[in-house]
């Protein structure tokens, strides 16, 4: 339930930020954006300097919105295609990421010994790994921007605030619902292989599918339900609610899919950092995934591994809705 108040909290504090202004939206999206950024990194064991970059860079894109500012507004009308602004930080951002790990694999050559497994690692290797994170560090924290860039945009037809506040409601209650369905079907026991009562990994996924799909339409039902309440209308909000509910199953689908089996051997436990299947930490995104009761996914993460894999799985969702609310917001008729 660690990941579901999470999300509530996020999608609470965004959708009345958004009410507030783009600046006090920005504010809350910048402090999600760290957090993911240092929770994405952390997972993939990435260095310091890599998440003091990723956070700058998120900094950069909600600045590159707002600033100039003009009054409310921020500094793009409707018409501008904000959106445009950002892509050019991301671009600028990813180019000093390609440096860094340009000047790191320079400054640092030569094998290291892994004191966790004694074996030696070049460090072409290490920065190869570093860059992977910090190349989708940049990306996935940018696409929170999605959301400000809405609120931001002068002259749309339909109420900036409300379009936010619809697209947040279907991707928290997608979240939500998916992961109370998973609940109450005991996936933590399917997820368990071994365990009492525990049944094959094929229930499991399937459950996983159920509950993204259930979420989905519990995120589409709730979007428009707030927009029969508001000037925004129910067809509108219902569509910008469906966007972010789509969006975010999909992630917490492949998050549940991507839980790594327990280890039938202590020598085949995957050590802290490296990449389970589908290119996701077991120590990171599997521990926040709704299977994280098994085995598999405890006493095998690194300090900080249980926290980053709660945030990603809560702030993930959110993050790769943003950019498809802000697509159909786009789109909306007045």
């Amino acid at each position: 339930m660690s990941v579901g108040a999470t999300v509530a909290v996020l999608a609470a504090g965004a959708a009345f930020a958004a009410v507030a202004g783009p600046w006090a939206l920005a504010g809350v999206l910048l402090a999600a954006q760290i957090v993911l950024g240092w929770a994405w990194t952390r997972s993939l064991g990435a260095s310091a300097g890599t998440v003091a970059l990723v956070a700058g860079s998120a900094l950069a894109c909600d600045l590159a919105v707002l600033w100039p500012g003009d009054g409310e507004a921020g500094g793009h009308g409707y018409d501008d295609n904000g959106i445009g602004t950002v892509a050019g930080v991301i671009g600028v951002s990813l180019a000093v990421t390609v440096l860094y790990q340009l000047a790191r694999r320079v400054h640092r050559p030569g094998p290291a010994a892994v004191p966790a497994e004694g074996r030696p690692s070049r460090a072409a290797d290490r920065v190869s790994g570093d860059m992977a994170a910090a190349l989708g560090g940049v990306a996935v924290t940018a696409f929170l921007t999605g959301f400000l860039v809405l609120r931001s945009e002068a002259g749309a037809p339909n109420p900036a605030d409300s379009m936010v506040i619809a697209g947040l409601i279907g991707a928290g209650t997608s979240v939500l619902a998916g992961r109370l369905l998973a609940a109450l079907a005991g996936l933590g026991r399917f997820a368990a292989p071994g365990g009492p009562g525990s049944v094959g990994g094929g229930v499991a996924r399937a459950v996983v599918l159920i509950a993204a799909a259930f979420g989905a339409m519990a995120g589409a039902g709730a979007g428009s339900l707030y927009g029969s309440l508001t000037d925004l209308g129910a067809a509108p909000a219902a569509a910008l609610a469906a966007a972010g509910a789509v969006a975010a199953a999909c992630v917490s689908l492949l998050l549940g899919q991507t839980a790594p089996e327990a280890p039938s051997a202590p020598d085949s436990e995957p050590r802290a950092g490296a990449l389970a299947p589908g290119g996701l930490a077991p120590g990171g995104l599997a521990s926040g995934s709704p299977v994280s009761g098994s085995p598999a996914s405890r006493g095998v993460l690194a300090p900080g591994g249980a926290l980053a894999g709660v945030l990603l799985g809560a702030l993930l969702p959110i993050a790769l809705a943003a950019p498809m609310v802000y697509l159909v917001g786009r789109q909306l008729p007045g």
